[in-house]
């Protein structure tokens, strides 16, 4: 059974999140603040933190830097208000492997745990990919891209956005940057996106991994 510690200062939206998780069967634990959220860290391993972003004593960057300098495999999922999407953006950048919005919907939530978890699996077998390219497709979504992008060979912008059902533009755009930057897409002289070779190579060590595990 995985093990999820919430980090959030508002009470009602820690009981909510405390429940919802529990109904899906894992074992949670809350804290009000960052600084008792890293104390619970040190005495206890978690496989997923939910943390706010915006807390008083400690924010959710910091806490973010401290797991991930302490128990970098430990997955941190960001809870912000939809104001602070770019605040998130930079926790991303940070370590974080998603982020969740305030007001959050429930099956939001259930989903995103779903997902981060279900990486995880990658990291047994370590022995198919880089560790570079394992970075590149940590995220679920980025992983949805190159997914996609090997269906269909190109892709504008918002057909990628619309066919993944993605709101937020500004996660979308972070992503692709993401995929850029470690040669896994690219983009032709009228902005379309398609896999580089790298890429098109990334999709079979993906399909070997899906087959094993």
């Amino acid at each position: 059974m995985k093990n999820i510690l919430i980090i959030e200062d508002d009470s009602k939206m820690r009981e909510a999140l405390k429940e919802i998780l529990k109904d899906e069967g894992y074992n949670v634990d809350s804290v009000e603040n960052g600084q008792l959220g890293l104390e619970a860290i040190k005495k206890k391993d978690f496989d997923v933190v939910l943390t706010d972003l915006i807390m008083p004593v400690m924010g959710g960057m910091e806490v973010l830097r401290e797991i991930k300098r302490t128990k970098p495999k430990t997955i941190v999922i960001i809870i912000t208000a939809f104001g602070t999407i770019e605040n998130a953006v930079d926790a991303l950048k940070a370590g974080a492997s998603d982020y969740i919005t305030k007001p959050f919907k429930i099956d939001e939530v259930q989903t995103k745990i779903r997902m981060v978890l279900a990486t995880t699996e990658i990291d047994k077998y370590p022995q198919i990919l880089e560790s570079d390219v394992i970075k590149a497709i940590s995220n679920p979504i980025r992983k949805d891209i190159v997914k996609l992008l090997n269906k269909t060979g190109k892709l504008k912008f918002t057909e990628i956005k619309n066919m993944l059902k993605m709101d937020e533009a500004t996660k979308l755009s972070f992503h692709l940057r993401v995929l850029k930057s470690y040669h896994i897409i690219k983009q032709d002289s009228e902005k379309v996106y398609m896999l580089t070779q790298a890429g098109k190579e990334l999709i079979e060590s993906l399909k070997k991994i899906e087959e094993r595990v």
